[in-house]
């Protein structure tokens, strides 16, 4: 392949990147509009439905973690999807010092139209990719979100 041709099809996927970045984005202010939450709370939905699905209990550390806030901002997310019903705190069924975090029926609803949607179409587009195209997507996922990382970790070591 020719040094221009090489260059083309780097913008190209650039483009495609940068295109889907706007579709995600728009996606995400649909389900924000539909559910009236911010995007920390949708994070902390989608990750307990996720949960739930694989039948994994969450302790509120987790969901820090995962979204690498402070503990205090989890418990006050945590307190407001509480009050509007789309978690709900119940005891740790082995110990007894210890909260789960669960998302409920009704966050379900409110994500599942667009979200379930959106994971649909995902899988059927996976399907239709043949083995070899699909190591490869993921290994250049993998190696986005490994350049993300880095990215946020050489600017974590600037500050």
């Amino acid at each position: 392949m020719a040094d221009a041709d090489i260059d083309e099809t780097v913008g190209e996927v650039l483009d495609a990147y940068q295109r889907f970045r706007e579709a995600d984005t728009a996606m995400t202010l649909r389900i924000r509009s539909a559910t009236g939450m911010s995007d920390n709370e949708i994070a902390i939905v989608r990750y307990l439905l996720r949960a739930r699905s694989s039948e994994h209990d969450v302790m509120p550390s987790e969901i820090s973690r995962h979204l690498g806030i402070s503990s205090a901002s989890t418990t006050a997310l945590i307190d407001r999807l509480e009050r509007a019903g789309m978690v709900e705190r119940v005891s740790h069924p082995t110990d007894r010092r210890s909260i789960l975090v669960a998302a409920t029926d009704r966050a379900e609803e409110k994500i599942a139209t667009t979200h379930d949607a959106f994971e649909q179409r995902l899988s059927d587009l996976s399907a239709r990719l043949d083995e070899q195209e699909r190591r490869d997507v993921v290994a250049y996922l993998t190696a986005l979100a490994d350049a993300a990382d880095a990215t946020a970790t050489d600017a974590d070591a600037r500050r």
